[in-house]
């Protein structure tokens, strides 16, 4: 039987797509490497144990929902299209699991990822104020209106995470939060 060589990212993920499903609790090494079809040492070939293999997953879970939607809204020129770009971001993303759920589960019992969810957090926040004092506002009118978009997107995610949301539910959660923060 030939030797089947698994990346670390082929670790981190299925480690994601098993933490958004069930939590640490499901992040089992044994059936991970049987669902990879390896062993389990290839796992400790990447990862010194299960908690370093929970930081990495976290780390780029942070990179991917915080980073990447950063760096992708800020593609546009004015900061107009910038703050629709980062609504068309946040409104477009579901049925990926729950990984934030389970993040903060986790942050609960561990403060080190308490630290980490509340650096992402507030990264979050500070992007919106950016863009809003882009927009004119002063820092605490800003930041005001960053905190309320943030915990807007915190219930809606809650509420549609398990649905098919269509173009249309996202325009309409767009305008509708740009009317109530005076955006547009």
């Amino acid at each position: 039987m030939p030797k089947i060589i698994v990346t670390e990212e082929q670790w981190i993920e299925l480690g994601m797509e098993l933490f958004a499903a069930g939590g640490a609790e499901a992040l089992v090494i044994e059936s991970m490497a049987q669902k990879l079809a390896c062993s389990k040492s290839s796992f400790y070939w990447y990862f010194s144990n299960r908690q370093a293999f929970i930081r990495r997953i976290v780390e780029r879970w942070r990179e991917r929902t915080t980073h990447q939607v950063i760096a992708a809204s800020e593609q546009p020129i004015r900061a107009e299209e910038k703050v629709a770009a980062l609504l068309m971001q946040m409104f477009s993303v579901t049925r990926k699991g729950d990984f934030l759920f389970y993040l903060r589960k986790l942050a609960g019992v561990d403060p080190a990822y308490r630290e980490k969810l509340d650096e992402v957090e507030q990264a979050r926040m500070d992007y919106a104020r950016s863009l809003f004092m882009q927009l004119g506002m002063d820092n605490e009118e800003a930041g005001g209106k960053a905190w309320l978009l943030y915990h807007y997107y915190l219930g809606w995610y809650e509420r549609h995470k398990l649905l098919l949301v269509t173009d249309e539910d996202v325009q309409h959660h767009m305008e509708s939060i740009r009317k109530r923060l005076n955006l547009s």
